[in-house]
């Protein structure tokens, strides 16, 4: 897919990711729910399928690094998680559970105990890379990803395993990405502490943020813990104080890091409207469900 387009459809540019895609594939599952139109759960089943071909063969899509380092990234990991399991939701097929098997086994190489983080890059074997990519830790992907292998946890009963890996991950992650002197989640941090490449490592977006909302209130509602609460309400205070444009409403998408507006724009080709209603959606049925006592 293209992922800038002219305002008639021209294409400009594609990506060297396939998160597109999958942000495609997930909107055509929720929209065959909603609508109960079959076309459109065939169509993100057949999307997921070509996602798949695409990542496992080689040279298909052109790789955005040269290969004189051999590592294995983390993103495609975490987001086919979720896009499966929303398309499994409109579709039950083998080929949705099977890439979950995988994707929550492929997890695993990315948490590190020793530093107590989910890392962003990895080498081929699971090893620790200490270069600036090596060490960075995305705490807004790390939470999110906690909430994705929460939700498929409930989805197997509560398996414990998956529970606690989901809790494990939260938690460190929390603490690597709640800035303790201004509040918020930060966006990167270098897992030896040194400090982390990207110029925008201090400042905070929206989405982590949102992330962390659904995470904090589906681990209350998985564990009752008062302390998941105590998160929810912090981060949730928090965002609903700097995020929001009182004057004209939506929300600022970049903020410094004590929480002033670093630009005021509403929407560009990143900031789109998928983090922030899914935030209200998602928080809404847990809300509903702890209410509920179930």
């Amino acid at each position: 897919m293209f992922f800038e387009v002219m305002e008639d459809g021209t294409p400009l540019r594609k990506r060297r990711y396939l998160f597109s895609e999958c942000f495609a594939a997930i909107a055509m599952a929720e929209y065959a729910i909603a609508s109960r139109d079959d076309r459109y759960v065939k169509r993100a089943l057949e999307l997921f399928n070509l996602i798949v071909t695409y990542l496992r063969t080689p040279g298909l899509l052109e790789s955005k690094c040269l290969p004189a380092l051999k590592t294995r990234g983390y993103s495609m990991t975490m987001i086919l998680i979720n896009t499966a399991s929303r398309i499994r939701e409109a579709i039950p097929d083998p080929v949705l559970d099977a890439q979950i098997d995988k994707s929550l086994e492929t997890l695993r190489y990315f948490i590190h105990l020793e530093f107590k983080a989910l890392l962003e890059t990895v080498g081929l074997e699971e090893e620790f890379i200490d270069t600036c990519n090596g060490r960075v830790i995305n705490p807004g992907h790390c939470i999110e990803t906690s909430w994705f292998v929460m939700e498929e946890a409930e989805h197997r009963q509560w398996d414990k395993d998956l529970l606690d890996m989901a809790l494990r991950i939260l938690n460190w992650s929390y603490e690597w990405g709640w800035d303790k002197v201004y509040g918020g989640i930060i966006n990167f941090r270098d897992c030896r502490n040194f400090p982390p490449q990207d110029y925008s490592q201090d400042m905070k977006f929206w989405w982590p943020q949102t992330e962390t909302i659904i995470a904090s209130l589906y681990a209350y509602w998985a564990t009752k813990e008062e302390r998941y609460i105590n998160m929810h309400k912090e981060v949730s205070e928090w965002t609903f104080e700097h995020f929001p444009d009182r004057e004209y409403g939506e929300w600022y998408g970049y903020l410094h890091r004590d929480g002033t507006v670093a630009q005021p724009g509403k929407g560009n080709i990143f900031k789109g409207p998928f983090h922030i209603p899914r935030m209200m959606i998602k928080g809404y049925m847990l809300c509903l469900e702890i209410l509920n006592g179930k």
